[in-house]
């Protein structure tokens, strides 16, 4: 008797491994063209300093972004680019921006569509895809800035990680491709690190690039977290389709890490 009582808490147990097993399936069938999937996690992002009760810093003004010609832009003498690092309205109803609703809170993908175009995560090496991270205690818990710098106070964010990895692996380098070329292109970006003015550098090349073809041109800016993210966005005479970003700075490797969010093109 005590046999056949142990056999059936067995096989109810495995009963519903089973029927959860069966239940992530049916998440991961409801995200498009999603390559890798991680369990929504239980840690709170950034990684540092997770004190919920104190994640808004005040109101701060900050520096603007810095333009630099790239060595492949000498060969366009006539490329003129605007950079634009605060929000305003002749951005926002003059570009797209690209639906992140039918991603699965803490799914991963590595292909995001917009109406005709479409980012692909890390197209050299094919080994970081984007995670979705909501506003919350099990999201992105921090603040991310006050207007004019960003377009909301508390988007959803996705935050940059390793694809083979059930845990998150933090990078601080990342290259995105669109499937169309470009001349407006924009997002906005915060560090994983809590506390920390960082730099962020972001290159910005020809349709076709790789990660070892030279830039048509750059901009660098300044972001912290809680209340730092900012708005990086360019518009060019000259189209482009291929994004570069890197986080720079000595860096602890559980400090590394950023999220974008609101990312917006034209044509």
């Amino acid at each position: 008797m005590k046999r056949f009582r142990l056999k059936s808490l067995l096989v109810a147990a495995l009963a519903l491994t089973f029927s959860a097993c069966e239940k992530n399936v049916e998440d991961l069938k409801n995200v498009s063209e999603v390559k890798a999937a991680a369990a929504i996690s239980e840690v709170v992002y950034p990684l540092v300093g997770t004190d919920t009760s104190n994640n808004v810093l005040p109101r701060r003004n900050l520096p603007n972004a810095v333009f630099k010609y790239g060595s492949l832009g000498e060969e366009y003498p006539n490329l003129k680019v605007q950079v634009i690092d605060t929000v305003c309205a002749e951005y926002l109803n003059g570009t797209q921006k690209f639906d992140l609703s039918n991603l699965v809170e803490g799914s991963v993908t590595n292909l995001i569509r917009v109406k005709g175009n479409a980012i692909d995560t890390d197209p050299d090496f094919k080994e970081i895809v984007f995670k979705k991270l909501s506003h919350g205690p099990n999201g992105w818990w921090t603040h991310w800035n006050y207007s004019p710098y960003t377009e909301s106070e508390n988007p959803i964010v996705l935050l940059p990680t390793g694809r083979f990895s059930a845990e998150v692996v933090p990078t601080n380098t990342m290259s995105i491709a669109l499937r169309k070329e470009v001349k407006t292109f924009g997002f906005e970006i915060a560090p994983n690190t809590t506390g920390k003015d960082m730099e962020v550098r972001v290159l910005y090349k020809n349709f076709g690039a790789d990660y070892r073809w030279p830039s048509l041109f750059e901009v660098s800016q300044t972001i912290s977290s809680p209340s730092g993210a900012r708005l990086i966005a360019v518009t060019s005479n000259v189209g482009f389709a291929y994004i570069s970003i890197e986080v720079r700075g000595d860096i602890p490797f559980q400090d590394k890490g950023f999220a974008i969010a609101n990312i917006r093109l034209a044509n």
